[in-house]
């Protein structure tokens, strides 16, 4: 029987509008929608910088944002990143909310998979920067040889 190798880490991930530097910003809804309590704000036809900061360091072979592969460049040890882009995405509908996933693949420890209540705004829609500001998110991880990694707790900062 093979034995289980015991992983615990961090990942921070940050996400920022490509041409201005800005953070994405969120609001809190409580729990109006499937028991989320916040909403990720995206606009259409945008550039987002996405970066994953692991402590201990380790290697991030892959992030998916909603489907769509990025492009990783290991700026240092234990930090990645890659531009996500929402060209074509379509505008959510008033009172609705949409889960947007984010896999992340470590190497040896698995894959993580967080999954964001999220709306799409138009790009001149002032309404995609009101609200509090996601300087990153924090999340607690733990895993052994089955592939997957486990988020044990997240903030956000």
């Amino acid at each position: 029987m093979a034995q289980k190798v015991q992983y615990a880490f961090t990942v921070e991930l940050q996400v920022k509008e490509f041409d201005s530097g800005d953070p994405l910003a969120f609001k809190m809804d409580g729990h109006r929608f499937d028991g989320a309590l916040r909403t990720l704000k995206w606009s259409t036809d945008q550039t987002y910088s996405v970066k994953i900061i692991t402590k201990p360091a380790t290697e991030v072979t892959r992030i998916n944002v909603n489907g769509s592969d990025l492009d990783i460049t290991k700026e240092k040890l234990g930090v990645f990143s890659g531009n996500w882009k929402t060209e074509g995405a379509e505008v959510s509908k008033r009172g609705t909310r949409f889960p947007l996933v984010f896999l992340v693949n470590f190497a040896p420890e698995g894959q993580m998979r967080v999954e964001f209540q999220s709306k799409v705004y138009s790009k001149n829609d002032s309404h995609a920067v009101w609200g509090h500001k996601m300087n990153s998110v924090e999340f607690k991880c733990s895993g052994d040889n089955d592939g997957y990694v486990k988020i044990v707790d997240e903030s956000y900062k």
